[in-house]
């Protein structure tokens, strides 16, 4: 992997708005691994060098998002293992280390949706806000036991339209509101359940914008508002809160206007003493 193409991937990553924060700490792991294979070095300190600086550049690409900074630092430390190998052995053991870290974040995925759906039970109705794809396992695990959702457009790019064609899809009844409409639809679900791309230590979740009023909203209607995420996403007791990751304005289609100024900042910051519980692989913490 040369210098530019690795240029071109930390684009892909920055400008992506289709994929979560899972999917996205995925893709840079499969990108170093492709990295340790390929990259230039002379020898296994150098490469491992490397290795690291192309890991770091990787994980400040997507500063909302939890799971890039932890899967890539646990992959740096990997790296500072074993110092004794040669260049040959030192490649393929990075590689398989990201590649390890790639299906360890699929399994908490896959436990945190089993978790939330054995939580939920069957003939629910829940509110959704963004695409999640956690959540999209839980709705997929209870598509056959009478599970109905209510799903936020999330704007500006609308996610939640990709959504409702998957749950259409998968014969999952399901309505489709405006963000404006949460006030209005909450008291119509027996739970929100949401994914998220960061948790701090104490509990609030960085989310995509709109989650926050969608928890007011819930609390005020006296739902439940559970947030579903792997171990990963958890950052560590001190950690500073993340910027919030703001995007290009005419993504809203706002027209411009002479003394306006439009923003389009990604996500919000939804405090723990709204949310009733945390799913992930590992527990139901209430």
């Amino acid at each position: 992997m040369s210098l530019a193409q690795f240029n071109l991937e930390i684009t892909k990553i920055r400008d992506d708005r289709q994929h979560g924060a899972s999917e996205l700490a995925r893709r840079c792991l499969a990108i170093l691994a492709e990295a340790a294979k390929t990259v230039p070095a002379q020898d296994a300190v150098v490469l491992r060098e490397q290795l690291k600086t192309l890991a770091w550049e990787l994980a400040k690409t997507r500063p909302s998002m939890a799971p890039l900074q932890n899967l890539l630092h646990r992959w740096r430390e990997e790296l500072a293992l074993d110092i004794t190998l040669d260049l040959t052995a030192a490649r393929v053991l990075a590689a398989q280390q990201a590649e390890a870290l790639i299906v360890a974040s699929r399994q908490a995925v896959a436990g945190c949706a089993a978790h939330a759906a054995r939580f939920l039970g069957p003939g629910r109705t829940i509110m959704t806000h963004s695409l999640s794809s956690t959540v999209l396992q839980v709705c997929r695990l209870l598509r056959d036991q009478g599970l109905q959702v209510i799903a936020t457009e999330s704007r500006p790019l609308a996610e939640g339209q990709v959504l409702a064609e998957k749950l259409s899809n998968w014969g999952i009844p399901a309505v489709y509101i405006t963000d404006a409409q949460m006030g209005l639809f909450a008291a119509h679900a027996d739970a929100v359940l949401v994914g998220a791309d960061s948790v701090q230590a104490d509990g609030a979740v960085v989310n995509k914008v709109g989650t926050y009023p969608l928890a007011l909203a819930a609390h005020d209607q006296g739902v439940p508002f559970y947030v579903c995420c792997e171990s990963f996403k958890w950052r560590q007791t001190g950690e500073p809160l993340p910027e919030l990751e703001e995007m290009a304005a005419d993504e809203l289609g706002a027209p411009e206007r002479p003394g306006v100024t439009v923003r389009n900042v990604y996500f919000d910051i939804t405090p723990a003493r709204l949310i009733s519980a945390w799913i992930s692989e590992s527990e139901v913490r209430q």
